[in-house]
Formats: structure tokens, C-alpha cells, sequence
């Protein structure tokens, strides 16, 4: 804030104290009270105020720089920059992590009741050897009113910038008619969208991101807030060299001439929870049944009332799977499901690997377990497109099982992973950066749900989605394939297909009755509803009535920023993809937020962490078939092992999936808040009543998965993480 508007008096720094703590999440309230006192500094005429700036406990969050200054902005004056170290850290050794300073500064002026809180970095001829600083809050202490406020900052500061902070949390109308507070957010608000420049994709259409300038993850200019952590940094790299060297080696001395060859693979890295090749379980239709439900690819599976016209399943075909009714009548009392993965239909191949684009017909059996009875690998029905049954030779069936697995891991890792989760919380992170300003309710709500997303996306870009980078030389679809996959995926793409309330009803899979078994479901639409409570609390909190929805202008930047900028309509798709141009109502907004922040903790979790455990045994899942899917019956042993993938596809899907799944030291947990972003009473209570619904929650999900063969823990709480960090 260049100029607040109020007078600017003459300030400095007259005690200064440094101190260390041990938490590594700490709180204003864990620390000791503040003890310096102007004393004998004290001088007639003159105002006092005390000032604790803590930096946060993450690895680097500490500064060598030794010019960093702060400003305080009151309703009668402001400080203008006043240095906090100077000659005093030169003496007491550079801010580091984990430690607060308390000063005493001294006015000439009465400052009044204190507003906004500027700290900033100054740019030294050094500035590359570690300047950047992390503050979690500033406390301020008025000598005069005795009046205590809590600023929190929760930012990164890089060499020459500067962040703004207030002490409350407000809408715009709540301080309309302060032109210090407006000024502030409209200066963060500006300064922000600098450094938050949308990326736009209209060849793939999909969701817009964040603008790296073109330097597609090398040394890309992603904003200090949004960059990995330093203990990040190093986990994420150190997990992606060590699974390719793992792998690597012991892919080099192996020969894939058995499934336990492949086995042998899938343990390079750590043994899996679920041992997927021990007794053939991955081959059982039991365990393929599943996997439709609780895999890494949960929302393709809908219930049908009647077959697709290019699906000419016979009940003769398909008599021997039911227990009593006919199809038609199995189908009319909801037992009868669909997988059909047509995206895929028309789609190129590299050169030597193949896909299909398979129909899978499921049935819910007398023993309560969905297991496929019908298997179509191409969508133009014909002669030379079996319909491949269970009643099929043992080889056959497994293999038309591994081709629509085959087909199921290019569609979730494009479509249900990346597209539907990470693109889109890429979009809603930029969308809120560019929008709302660090005081704004939604912002504060949201924030912690966007953490390294932009960084993870930046790096995804850069080496799995890029031409001819790692996923096209894995995945059978290729280059062309992909890109064309994605458009498909994006023009079909809608908001909504993360808001698992809608969509398990609009698939028809919203009753335990006549699909039990699907723990995604019932654990997400518990976490659901959690969030759901959580947010409404919130958004009832600072808005009264729908009329203050529809006035907020922030909140409405916000929405056509997200819709027009976030989810622009390529390919004959309309803007916004289900995400609204204005929001007219609490209820709109409520189910908005409990979306973005679904999407990005359970359904991320849902759909990513998942994958060694799944794709890591490759005849499982592969990325792709070295042969066309078969025209007729009769295939051996030996054909699946020619079918299946050679060594670089198996090497880099172990490897990605091995890097991808793994939790890093650093990791934020749904229902942590280690940045107390809201000071509010109100608001602690509310997230304490989120906390306990989570307990509740992990209670109910550990006692049913004692019983289970095969536990889902995806969706533990203590497994969902806050954020999109892989």
C-alpha cells in the first residue's frame, strides 16, 4: 500500500528480542505472552506499540536477509517501513525457522487503532543466498488502548516483496465504508493477479492453469506461495529418481517371461497392501468387481434399466451368471451395471501397442458381489467383436478382463485424475489467488486446498503430459491419442462430476440396498456431508441472506473469473462447464465450496493413492496391449505374455505409480489447519465440530474395514490429504 491514506509519522524500534519454539504448528495462544515493555525507553509524547513477528516452522522459512521491515497502518497514521533487524540481527544471526521476534516500536505519532500490517522483504546484493521468509502471523500490541490483534500473514516473502494483512475476517461490505481496509484488498487483489496469469489450452481444451511463461517446468516462475516446501521439493525428487533407479536396474536384468517376472517388478519399490498377484487374485472376478467400485477409477460404473444398442448381450449368453430372473429382470431390480469406456473408441495407438474401447456388463451376484458376466473390447458390434463371457476358456476371459483394464488406466489417469481433479483444482486455485483477497471468508475456507496444486501441475505438464514425455511413451494411445482423449474428456467435462452426492444419484449407484460393497461411496458421501456442515457454518457466519451472496463484488469476480477464465467452452463445450457466471444464492455457494474442497482432498485421494497398489502389478492394469483386441477365442499363456506390456511401459508405470502414491514428509491432513487463518472464535468452534465429524467418521470407516477381506482405506481422514500435493 503505497499510499493508506493517513499521514505518515516518524517510527523505530527502541527493543528487540528473539525467541525459539518447539511446536512445529505453532498458535498465538502456545506462546509465551508478550513481556517488553517500553521501560526505560519510555519518553514523554511519544506512542508505543509491541510487535511479534513468527516465522513458520517449515524447512527455509528463515531469511539471511538482514533488511526486512514492517509497516503499521492505523485509522490516525501510519509508520511507514520500519526495519526489524538491522544491526540487531546482524548481532543475534539471521530470522530462522521457528522463531518469533518481539519488538517495542516507538511513534512520534498516535497511530490510532491498528488496520493493516504491511512486511516486507528488501532486495540486498545477496538476495539469492536465502532471503526468502515465511511468516505465519504478526501480533500487535497497543501500549495506549491496551488492545491486542493477531494478523495472520501465512505467505512466502521473496527478495523486494512486500504482503498486506488485516486482523479480521470480512467481506467487502463488511468494510465498505473503511477506504483503508477497501484500499488494501484492492491493492493485494492487483498485486496478485500479476503474479497469477491464466494459461489457456484450446488445442486440448481443457481447464486453464497457471501461466509458467512458457518454460514448461524448467525453472518455471511459479509464485514462492504456490512452490513445493523444501522438504517437499526434496522427497518428491528423491521418490521419482529412486523408483526409476529401482526399477530401472531391476528391470534391466529382468526377462517378462512369467507373471511372476511381473511380480517380482511390482516389489521392486515396497510390497503393496493388497498383493494383487498372490493367488492369482488380480485374475478373479471378484477382485475385478472390486476394483469397478473401489480401484482408483470409482465413477464409471452406472446402473442401466435396458442395454445399449451397441451391446447385443442375449440372456442365453448371460443365464449362467444370474441367480433366478432373467437379464431383463435382473435389470429392472437394479442389479445389472455398466462400465463403458467409449471415450476411447476411434482414438490412435504408437506404434506395437494397442486399446480397446470396452463395454463391461456387471451383475450384482446372490452373494452380494458385483462381478462382470459380459465383456464387448470394441464399440461397433460385429464378427470379429466378441462378446467374451465367463463361461469362456480361463485365458480368454482373463484377457478380455486385462483389456478393459488396459483401457480403464488411460482413461483414469487422463480423465478421472488429471482432468476432473488436478486441471480443475488448478483453475479454482487460480480463480481464487486472482480474486479474493487473504481478509475474504471464502478465501481463507479455501485456501488450504490449493497447496503445491499449482506446483504439481506446473511439473505434470512439463514431463507426463508433455509431447512425447512419459505418459505417451506408456500409455498405447500415444501422443495423438492422449490429446485427443483430453478433448473428448474436456468437452464432456462438467464440475459436478466431483460433487459425488450428484453424481452417484445421477449414475444410479446412491443405494447400498442394491449395490453393496462401494465404500467410495459410502465413505465419500460421509466426508461429504461433513465438509458440507463445516462450509454452510461458514458461509451462514458472514453472509445473512442470499442478497449479500448476489452484492458481493469480490465473491462475483470470483465466479465469472473461474467460469469464463478457469473452464473456458472449447470444442463445442459451453463456458464455465457447470461452474456458474454469478452466484445468486448461499445454497449455490455452499455446494460450490464443498465441491472445490471435496475435489481436491477425498476425490483426489480417492482416485491417485491407489496406484502402485493397482497399476504397480502391470498385468493387472497395463497401459497398454502389444496386440489388437482379439477377433476370436483360444489364446494361451503364452499369448498374455506376448499381449501384455514390455519393459519401458512396465518400468515407467511402476515408476510414476510408485512416485505418485506415496504421502511426503510434509504432508497436511484433511482437518489439519496448521495456518490459523481465521483468528475468529466462532470459527475455531466450527472447525472443532468439523474435527470431531471426522473422528466419527474414521471410527465408523476402521470398524467396518476389520470385516472386510479387503479394507478401503482411501478415504480414512487420517489418508485424506488437504490438497493436491502428487
Amino acid at each position: 500500500m503505497s499510499n493508506p491514506g493517513v499521514p505518515e509519522v516518524t517510527c523505530r524500534v527502541c527493543k528487540q528480542e528473539r525467541a525459539t519454539y518447539d511446536e512445529p504448528d505453532v498458535k498465538s495462544d502456545v506462546l509465551p505472552k508478550f513481556q517488553l515493555s517500553p521501560g526505560d525507553y519510555h519518553k514523554p509524547g511519544q506512542y508505543y506499540y509491541g510487535v511479534r513477528v513468527v516465522t513458520g516452522s517449515m524447512a527455509g522459512a528463515g531469511t539471511t536477509d538482514t533488511d526486512v521491515y514492517i509497516t503499521l497502518i492505523g485509522d490516525k497514521a501510519s509508520s511507514g517501513k520500519v526495519g526489524i533487524s538491522g544491526w540487531l540481527t546482524a548481532l543475534k544471526g539471521s530470522y530462522s525457522s521457528r522463531t518469533f521476534d518481539d519488538l517495542v516500536v516507538e511513534s512520534d505519532g498516535d497511530l490510532g487503532t491498528i488496520l493493516v500490517v504491511a512486511i516486507g522483504n528488501e532486495k540486498e546484493w545477496f538476495a539469492d543466498m536465502g532471503a526468502a521468509w515465511y511468516v505465519d502471523f504478526v501480533m500487535v500490541h497497543n501500549f495506549q488502548s491496551s488492545q491486542n490483534e493477531e494478523f495472520p500473514v501465512y505467505h512466502w516473502i521473496g527478495d523486494g516483496d512486500y504482503v498486506t494483512c488485516t486482523a479480521h475476517t470480512t467481506t467487502l461490505k463488511d468494510v465498505s465504508n473503511n477506504p483503508i481496509l477497501v484500499q488494501q484488498r484492492e491493492a493485494q487483489i492487483a498485486q496478485q493477479r500479476q503474479g497469477y496469469s491464466w494459461l489457456k489450452f484450446p488445442d486440448l481444451g481443457m481447464p486453464s492453469g497457471f501461466d509458467d511463461g512458457g518454460k514448461n517446468g524448467h525453472k518455471a516462475n511459479i509464485p514462492a506461495d504456490e512452490e513445493f516446501e523444501r522438504v517437499k521439493l526434496l522427497d518428491f525428487t528423491g521418490n521419482a529418481l529412486k523408483a526409476a533407479a529401482a526399477v530401472g536396474i531391476k528391470t534391466k536384468f529382468t526377462t517378462l517371461d512369467s507373471l511372476h517376472a511381473y511380480e517380482k517388478l511390482a516389489t521392486t519399490m515396497r510390497t503393496p497392501e493388497v498383493k494383487l498377484y498372490e493367488l492369482n487374485r488380480w485374475a478373479t472376478d471378484v477382485e475385478f468387481g472390486r476394483q469397478m467400485l473401489n480401484g482408483v477409477n470409482p465413477v464409471v460404473i452406472r446402473k442401466i434399466s435396458s442395454l445399449p444398442d451397441n451391446f447385443p448381450v442375449t440372456n442365453e449368453m448371460v443365464q449362467g451368471s444370474l441367480h433366478g430372473g432373467t437379464l431383463e429382470q435382473e435389470m429392472e431390480a437394479g442389479r445389472v451395471y455398466l462400465c463403458d469406456l467409449k471415450a476411447l473408441d476411434g482414438l490412435p495407438f504408437r506404434e506395437g501397442y494397442y486399446a480397446g474401447a470396452p463395454l463391461c456388463l456387471l451383475y450384482v451376484n446372490g452373494n452380494d458381489q458385483l462381478v462382470p458376466i459380459a465383456i464387448q473390447l470394441k464399440q461397433k458390434p460385429g464378427k470379429d467383436n466378441l462378446i467374451f463371457l465367463p463361461t469362456d476358456g480361463y485365458i480368454d476371459w482373463v484377457l478380455a478382463k486385462v483389456y478393459y483394464q488396459s483401457a480403464n488406466h488411460q482413461f483414469h489417469q487422463l480423465a478421472t485424475h488429471y482432468l476432473s481433479c488436478h486441471a480443475a483444482m488448478e483453475a479454482y486455485g487460480m480463480g481464487t489467488m486472482r480474486n479474493l483477497p487473504d481478509p475474504h471468508p471464502i478465501y481463507k475456507l479455501l485456501r488450504p486446498h490449493f497447496r503445491y496444486t499449482i506446483a504439481i501441475n506446473v511439473r505434470a505438464r512439463a514431463s507426463l503430459l508433455l509431447d512425447g514425455g512419459i505418459t505417451d511413451q506408456t500409455f498405447a494411445i500415444g501422443g495423438e491419442g492422449r490429446r485427443e482423449l483430453m478433448r473428448r474428456g474436456t468437452t464432456s467435462f462438467n464440475i459436478h462430476l466431483t460433487n459425488i452426492k450428484r453424481d452417484t444419484k445421477e449414475r444410479g449407484v446412491d443405494d447400498p440396498k442394491t449395490l453393496p460393497g462401494y465404500y467410495y461411496r459410502d465413505d465419500g458421501l460421509k466426508l461429504w456431508n461433513a465438509m458440507e456442515s463445516y462450509v454452510r457454518d461458514i458461509v451462514n457466519d458472514f453472509y445473512k441472506d442470499d442478497a449479500e451472496v448476489k452484492g458481493d463484488s469480490e465473491l462475483q469476480m470470483w465466479a465469472d473469473d473461474i467460469h469464463t477464465n478457469g473452464f473456458p467452452g472449447y470444442h463445442g463445450a459451453e463456458d464455465g462447464h457447470g461452474f456458474p457466471k454469478q452466484i445468486d444464492s448461499k445454497e449455490t455457494l455452499i455446494e460450490l465450496c464443498t465441491l472445490i474442497m471435496f475435489t481436491g482432498s477425498a476425490q483426489h485421494s480417492a482416485v491417485n493413492f491407489g496406484q502402485y497398489e493397482i497399476n504397480g502389478f502391470v498385468p493387472n492394469c497395463p497401459p497398454g496391449m502389444r496386440r489388437p483386441p482379439p477377433t476370436k477365442r483360444g489364446a494361451d499363456y503364452q499369448d498374455l505374455l506376448e499381449i501384455l506390456p514390455g519393459k519401458l511401459a512396465s518400468f515407467l508405470t511402476i515408476s510414476v505409480g510408485s512416485a505418485l502414491s506415496q504421502y511426503s514428509p510434509d504432508e497436511i491432513f484433511l482437518g489439519s489447519f496448521p495456518a490459523k487463518r481465521f483468528t475468529e472464535h466462532k470459527v475455531q468452534r466450527y472447525i472443532q465440530q468439523f474435527q470431531k465429524a471426522l473422528d466419527d467418521i474414521t471410527g465408523d470407516i476402521e470398524k467396518r474395514n476389520k470385516t472386510l477381506d479387503v479394507p478401503y482405506k482411501y478415504l480414512l481422514p487420517s489418508r485424506v490429504t488437504n490438497s493436491i500435493t502428487a
